[in-house]
């Protein structure tokens, strides 16, 4: 009798816990925003080695600004695995963060992204709330990347967080933007000014060591079907909401 009472509580819980998912929290969804969001039909790009970062500042409220940029930074190490910390005497900067103003934004764009272009350059300065650029080797790995943010102007938006979480979190080759992918800091429509449940698997997904650069994209599918369909896996979808609110950005709103 405790035997089958146990497996009634052990299937109950199981079954309320599916009957609440959100929508986003399918296997078929996770992959599906996964594609739109790291691929969208390019090479996957990722890090395979430490990250070193240095900022630099055209505008004040510093201690802020790298208050912001740390917590993102080491909530992105403990989600990827990845070794990011502030560059040194002895690390130089792979990952260059510029926090600048909109009246020197055109400048710092021609300069930190090494363009003449004055289309491309104004292309680049008219996004809303910043910018980032990836050098990778032709397999896509992440070899050194930038990242510029106008703070006056993400402020005048309201969405100075939400310019350093989608900067930064692209930096590590979240590469594109979807309306289709919610809750996302990757959805401009998105009211999240912080990692969602969402892009906290993302990550764990594109930082999984069996997804490699270079990878071809059927090989790419086959693996993340896999991986997503594992315990631990589906331990993460279901702990993603609590875990992003625990640390990064969103602590320090609650």
């Amino acid at each position: 009798m405790r035997l089958l009472l146990s497996l009634i509580s052990i299937i109950s819980l199981s079954f309320a816990t599916h009957i609440h998912a959100a929508p986003w929290q399918s296997n078929d969804y996770i992959l599906t925003s996964f594609n739109k969001i790291a691929l969208n039909g390019a090479k996957l790009k990722k890090w395979q080695s430490p990250i070193y970062y240095q900022i630099t500042h055209h505008v004040g409220d510093i201690e802020l600004h790298e208050k912001l940029v740390s917590t993102h930074l080491n909530q992105l190490q403990k989600i990827t695995g990845l070794k990011i910390q502030p560059a040194d005497s002895l690390h130089k900067a792979n990952l260059t963060i510029v926090l600048t103003t909109e009246k020197q934004l055109r400048n710092d764009v021609k300069h930190y992204f090494k363009l003449n272009n004055t289309y491309k350059i104004q292309t680049i300065a008219d996004h809303k709330l910043g910018a980032t650029s990836l050098l990778t080797t032709k397999n896509g790995v992440i070899k050194q990347s930038t990242v510029i943010i106008p703070t006056d102007r993400a402020r005048a938006y309201a969405r100075l967080l939400t310019s350093f979480s989608e900067m930064l979190t692209k930096a590590l080759g979240m590469q594109y933007r979807s309306e289709d992918v919610f809750p996302s800091i990757f959805n401009q429509r998105s009211i999240d000014s912080y990692l969602t449940g969402l892009d906290y698997v993302m990550l764990k997904l594109l930082y999984d060591k069996r997804i490699k650069p270079g990878m071809n994209n059927r090989r790419i599918q086959q693996l993340a079907q896999s991986i997503i369909k594992e315990k631990s896996y589906q331990d993460y979808i279901y702990g993603a909401n609590l875990a992003v609110k625990q640390s990064g950005l969103g602590s320090l709103l609650n």
